[in-house]
């Protein structure tokens, strides 16, 4: 289990606010410690509070970073923006679905805006609506 991994590292140092299996970007965060640890994790991060302290989310800048970032050549902004709408059909037109929810374009953000989230939300509206 993760709990008996993490005690044979030593423990936490600092009070862990999240515990994630694999990276911070594409991980998720673990709800049980008694969880097992296979061969397909490929890491366990653990973030303090310091680590997950929520920036506060302001007005796209429109720097162009998570454009620059993103490996599919999306516009994520666009995206997100569309998604936060519930406009399925423009998600779509800017190919929602070929993300594949790296979250470099959250991560490059200076705006802090949970881009990725919003991502996720909208492709599953268009799933949702699919099963209508």
């Amino acid at each position: 289990p993760v709990r008996e991994l993490l005690d044979y590292c030593g423990g936490f140092k600092k009070n862990a606010a999240r515990v994630i299996a694999g990276g911070p970007m594409m991980g998720f965060a673990f709800t049980n410690f008694d969880a097992p640890v296979t061969k397909g994790t490929s890491g366990i991060t653990v973030l303090t509070v310091e680590d997950v302290a929520k920036a506060e989310e302001t007005s796209c800048v429109r720097c162009g970073r998570c454009v620059d970032a993103c490996p599919m050549n999306l516009v994520p902004t666009k995206i997100a923006l569309a998604s936060r709408n519930k406009d399925i059909d423009l998600a779509q037109q800017y190919n929602i679905m070929a993300c594949f929810e790296c979250g470099s374009c959250a991560y490059t953000c200076p705006a802090n805006i949970p881009l990725v989230q919003l991502i996720r939300t909208g492709k599953g509206l268009i799933m949702a609506s699919k099963k209508k």
